[in-house]
């Protein structure tokens, strides 16, 4: 855990949430919001892990190195095979947690108020309100108090009023983020079926360790990561490639982000895995 507190921390990730991962506080009703280091599962170190729930899922931060991609909090299930941006700041997170122990306890409680007086959390009566009105239905989540403004892609229905960068939702393609995109950020291949000059990394079955080598030695980092980031790999061989983009870059977050995914992955259950 000292890896990913010191990430959490170069990164500049609110205390509350910290807390959150490292279980200094206590998050009732919701079984899916665990610690990272109970587990690894494979997934691309692009994910940095803040939360592992049951059935090999995360709920972590986007973070992208040698591009302008801002930062996210994403989820993913094993199963999926894709990402999904579940919210956009810390707010969001909170006040998506605060309407599902909302919808389990049938109401506020105390236990439910001190989670929110914990994390700072003072919306608590517009999350009840909206549980009353809406429930946990995913299509009036843009109703939810947080998400209205700088909505995450999940919870929009076309593209004309999302402000983020995320590339698609289960039903949005965001066009324009295509080639800044690793696959496991498009939910849908046939979404790409008609994108001119499609980034080799996004074409199934492209020899990715191949590729990947080829951008490396042409210095083209950025196509490199978002290789390394991308489904055909084996994960002996992703440890490999971070420990050749290390010795392209001096950026400490990058540094603490591959060692913390390799670290992992050797201690892992998946010593010959793939994704």
């Amino acid at each position: 855990m000292q890896k990913l507190t010191a990430i959490y921390n170069e990164l500049g990730v609110e205390k509350t949430l910290i807390d959150l991962s490292n279980q200094k506080i206590e998050i009732p009703y919701l079984d899916t919001y665990n610690n990272p280091d109970q587990y690894w599962y494979p997934h691309p170190p692009v994910l940095i892990p803040l939360f592992i729930g049951h059935g090999a899922s995360y709920k972590g931060i986007l973070c992208h190195f040698f591009s302008p991609r801002k930062r996210s909090y994403i989820e993913y299930e094993l199963e999926w095979g894709f990402m999904l941006e579940f919210a956009r700041n810390v707010d969001q997170i909170y006040a998506q947690m605060v309407l599902d122990m909302d919808m389990v306890a049938e109401g506020l409680d105390d236990k439910i108020l001190k989670f929110c007086d914990d994390v700072k959390f003072k919306e608590s009566g517009e999350v009840d309100i909206f549980a009353d009105k809406y429930g946990n239905v995913i299509s009036d989540y843009n109703k939810l108090i947080h998400l209205v403004e700088n909505t995450p892609l999940t919870y929009l229905e076309d593209i004309t009023s999302y402000t983020g960068n995320y590339p698609s939702s289960e039903t949005v393609l965001n066009e324009k983020q295509v080639y800044n995109a690793c696959s496991f950020e498009i939910t849908n291949i046939n979404f790409l079926r008609n994108i001119p000059n499609l980034p080799r990394w996004l074409i199934t079955g492209n020899p990715q360790k191949d590729l990947f080598d080829e951008l490396i030695n042409n210095d083209d980092l950025k196509g490199a990561w978002l290789t390394l980031n991308s489904t055909g790999w084996l994960l002996k061989d992703v440890a490999k490639g971070l420990e050749k983009l290390k010795s392209k870059t001096d950026d400490n977050l990058f540094h603490l982000v591959a060692d913390n995914w390799i670290i992992g992955w050797q201690n892992s259950s998946f010593p010959e895995g793939s994704y």
